[in-house]
Order: C-alpha cells, then structure tokens, then sequence
C-alpha cells in the first residue's frame, strides 16, 4: 500500500517467539479437534506444525490470537 502500511504490518516484524506461537496455535486446534471440529482441528493442528513464521503469523490472526502478547 504505502509507507505507513510498512510501518505498521506485523508481517514484516520478525520478533515474535514463534516457538511459543506455534505451539499455542497446535494447542488451539487440537482443543478444537476435540470439543467441536473433529479431524479439520486436527488437520489445522498439523498445519501449524509445519507452517512458516508468516503462515504462523496469518493463522493466529484468523484465530483471533493477540500477536502483542507473543513479541519479543
């Protein structure tokens, strides 16, 4: 977009703990997996497992996650 869209994109910031993120997001899905979706968490669970950082990045805003509380 332009300049203060750089500034302010949390994908271009690499200092998140995204051993921690990874892990959280894998717990989220596999407590998904088991209450409500089934096999789709499951699969989701898997996903984070093997996703790059920015992937990482994009499937804990889906889910809602507060990225804040994972930067370094």
């Amino acid at each position: 977009m332009g300049f203060f869209s750089d500034l302010f994109d949390d994908e271009n910031d690499g200092d998140y703990d995204y051993k921690r993120l990874r892990r959280d997001l894998e717990d989220e899905y596999a407590i998904q997996s088991a209450t409500f979706s089934g096999g789709f968490g499951f699969c989701q669970s898997l996903e984070a497992s093997d996703a790059s950082n920015e992937e990482l990045l994009k499937m804990a805003k889906r889910e809602g996650f507060n990225l804040n509380k994972y930067r370094l």
